[in-house]
């Protein structure tokens, strides 16, 4: 089955970023949620400190205006 993209040029005016280690998967993880387009979320697992950590200063390099926890 072929894929369908759908693109919008909709800005995103508030998300949350949960992030850390899984104690119960012993897994490092990022979670982005959205809430104003509903319950859904982009979660991303990493295998290694250092590929969480990489992600978390590329997230925090593209994301400079946001407020960390």
């Amino acid at each position: 089955m072929p894929r369908q993209r759908l693109k919008g040029q909709k800005p995103i005016e508030s998300f949350d970023i949960f992030h850390g280690y899984d104690q119960d998967l012993n897994t490092w993880f990022v979670e982005i949620q959205i809430p104003k387009f509903g319950s859904g979320q982009i979660l991303e697992w990493f295998k290694s400190e250092e590929a969480y950590e990489k992600r978390i200063k590329e997230l925090r390099h593209t994301l400079f205006d946001i407020q960390w926890d």
